[in-house]
């Protein structure tokens, strides 16, 4: 019997989710205004590069369903901070965009080395009457990733290769945390049956309609995020009528959506909530009602010409999106009951191949269309989610 560790995981959980998608993953999207011009980029090749992250990230979660019955949780969240690290210290010093891609793609494995073992670790080291609460409030780290990034963008706007050499200060601490805290886990996953059995146990179980609908939804809602999370910042800083008046400073359009940045990662600590929401009311009731909120959130920001029209996008999308990505986890459990840590990982897999393809569609289709169409045509795909809820439920 493991010992119980409860809330003592809740803080060094917070730093390692803050630091592998706080930092790791979404900051990029912060900066996108200064790579391009460090740079010269253009959308195309930043959308590409976004695309590499989530790529990363993508494979190393593929993997990570592969050998999570065969390595310690806490080595693969360990292994997962000093990525994040290692990334963002190649992103600090980068002389060109090739290694700026490179340190993206290295910093995008983080999230699925540290974030696929958190479920499996706080299966084993919480009690069973606390895991949906501490499970909520490890996830809601993404928004304290994404919280810190900004005043610091703000602050050394001149001087960015220092926030990232922040970050990676960051990852370190939040490594050296996890690894003092939390203990090692072996056979997390009970092996009873080979890899093989259980492969074909795994296909056999996705042909369960409620579980082919779980994994059609989380893919749906990365592509989806993915266009907010990226190219958000970019779409206000290319606003140059946007500027606002704070202390009698006159903040200019990059400060301002730098602000707006912040205002995301506040709102995402309303995630926190998301076990109570959930329990009162279901999983899929409660992610239709919150893809709604994301969808208008993506049309407000194109029409955003006042900081108080953009941060009202950015308070429902960062509240809503921690809130989806704590709910697919608890969907994912509940139709996964048999094997949790496998259907957590491919749940995470599913979002991280629509956050993959998200960028791709956007190196695609921006030069033509623009950023502003592409955030309506993303509400529009937002929409379809409690339509596609609705629609298996009632076929069933």
């Amino acid at each position: 019997m493991h010992m119980t560790l409860d809330y003592r995981i809740v803080g060094p959980g917070m730093f390692m989710t803050a630091t592998s998608y706080g930092l790791g993953r979404y900051a990029y999207g912060l900066f996108i205004p200064t790579f391009r011009d460090a740079f010269s980029l253009t959308d195309t090749r930043l959308a590409l590069i976004a695309s590499f992250s989530y790529g990363s990230y993508f494979l190393v979660t593929l993997i990570g369903i592969y050998i999570s019955s065969r390595l310690d949780p806490r080595k693969s969240l360990i292994a997962g901070g000093l990525a994040a690290a290692f990334g963002m210290l190649l992103m600090a010093f980068a002389t060109d965009y090739r290694i700026l891609a490179l340190g993206v793609a290295i910093a995008g494995v983080s999230p699925g080395l540290a974030y696929t073992p958190i479920s499996g670790l706080i299966a084993a080291l919480v009690s069973q009457s606390r895991q949906r609460t501490i499970y909520a409030i490890v996830n809601s780290g993404t928004s304290l990733g994404v919280v810190l990034s900004a005043p610091l963008a703000i602050l050394l706007a001149d001087q960015w290769r220092w926030c990232w050499i922040v970050f990676a200060g960051f990852s370190i601490i939040s490594t050296w945390w996890c690894a003092k805290v939390i203990p090692p886990v072996p056979q997390a996953v009970p092996q009873t049956v080979s890899s093989q059995t259980t492969l074909r146990m795994t296909t056999m179980q996705l042909l369960r309609p409620e579980r082919a609908l779980v994994l059609l939804i989380a893919a749906l809602i990365g592509i989806v995020t993915s266009v907010y999370w990226t190219f958000a910042v970019d779409l206000l800083t290319s606003n140059a009528t946007l500027a606002l008046k704070l202390g009698g400073v006159e903040l200019n359009s990059t400060q301002v959506a730098q602000l707006f940045w912040a205002v995301v990662g506040i709102a995402g600590f309303l995630g926190v909530f998301a076990g109570s929401v959930v329990n009162r009311l279901g999983c899929t009731r409660a992610l239709s009602y919150s893809q709604t909120g994301i969808a208008l959130s993506l049309v407000l920001l194109p029409l955003s010409g006042h900081f108080a029209l953009g941060a009202v996008s950015g308070f429902l999308f960062g509240s809503l999106f921690v809130f989806v990505a704590a709910t697919l986890g608890m969907w994912s459990m509940e139709v996964f009951s048999e094997d949790a840590a496998v259907g957590f990982g491919l749940v995470f897999l599913a979002l991280s191949m629509g956050q993959f393809f998200g960028p791709l569609l956007i190196a695609l289709t921006v030069e033509t269309y623009g950023l502003a169409t592409i955030f309506v045509a993303a509400a529009g795909a937002s929409s379809l989610v409690p339509i596609v809820i609705l629609l298996v439920q009632r076929a069933r």
